[in-house]
Formats: C-alpha cells, sequence, structure tokens
C-alpha cells in the first residue's frame, strides 16, 4: 500500500473512532449554558428595578407640575399674610397612589409683593422626593 493511503486509512480510522460527545463533554456544555442564562435573568431583574424607580420620578415631577399649573392659573390668594401649606396624602391621587403632594406658598420672600410657590412631591414613603419652585405676585 503506498504511503498517502496509509495516512488516509489511519486518518479515516481516527474519525470513525469519534461518533459522538461524551456524557462529561455535554455535562459541561450545559453548565455554560445555564450560567450564560442565569447571567441574563440577572439583567433582567436591574433592568426591571431601573425602570420602575424610573417611572415613579416621571409620576413625581408630573404631578408637581401640574400642581404648579393650577397655582398658577388659579393665581396666589389676595391678601396672604402668613405661609401657607396644603398637603395632598398618599393614596389620595389618582394613578399615584404612592406618592405625596405638598405645596407651599410663602409670601413676600424674596421681597416684598413677590410670594415663592414650592410643590414637593414625595414617594416610597418620603425616601424620595422632587421638588419645583417659582415666583408669583398676587393678581
Amino acid at each position: 500500500m503506498p504511503v498517502n493511503a496509509k495516512r488516509f486509512s489511519a486518518f479515516s480510522q481516527g474519525v470513525k473512532k469519534q461518533e459522538g460527545l461524551s456524557l462529561l463533554e455535554v455535562v459541561i456544555a450545559m453548565a455554560v449554558v445555564f450560567l450564560a442564562l442565569l447571567g441574563f435573568a440577572g439583567f433582567s431583574v436591574v433592568a426591571h428595578t431601573g425602570m420602575s424607580a424610573s417611572e415613579k420620578m416621571t409620576r413625581a415631577v408630573t404631578l408637581a407640575q401640574e400642581k404648579m399649573e393650577d397655582v398658577k392659573r388659579e393665581g396666589v390668594p389676595i391678601g396672604l399674610a402668613s405661609p401657607l401649606s396644603t398637603t395632598e396624602s398618599y393614596g389620595s391621587m389618582a394613578g399615584a397612589l404612592q406618592h405625596q403632594r405638598i405645596l407651599t406658598i410663602i409670601p413676600h420672600v424674596p421681597m416684598a409683593g413677590l410670594h415663592t410657590v414650592t410643590v414637593k412631591v414625595q414617594w416610597d414613603n418620603g425616601e424620595h422626593a422632587t421638588s419645583l419652585k417659582t415666583y408669583l405676585t398676587p393678581e
């Protein structure tokens, strides 16, 4: 038999001996896939938590802006001599059950005839908050 034929014969016999995967190879492949899926699941939880926090923040800013627009439209009470504060408690606002809104009007600050209007919105039992501030004159 020529030398090349012997090499081919030896090569083909080696290929015939490897007909499948060993149990160890299958277990290792499954472990790698499992670890990859576990990592993706962790990212999913983090993404969901972040989306929930940003949703609450967006809701809080919207609530503050709505109240500020109400005050601008209705105007500051004429003759207000002392600070005025109103609170809309948790659960009292439709669509924002986890939020609390506090309106504060301080007359003649920073100067006479100018009132400081602040709207503060809290959520998660006061753990987080945002606020808007403006200055208005009574009409």
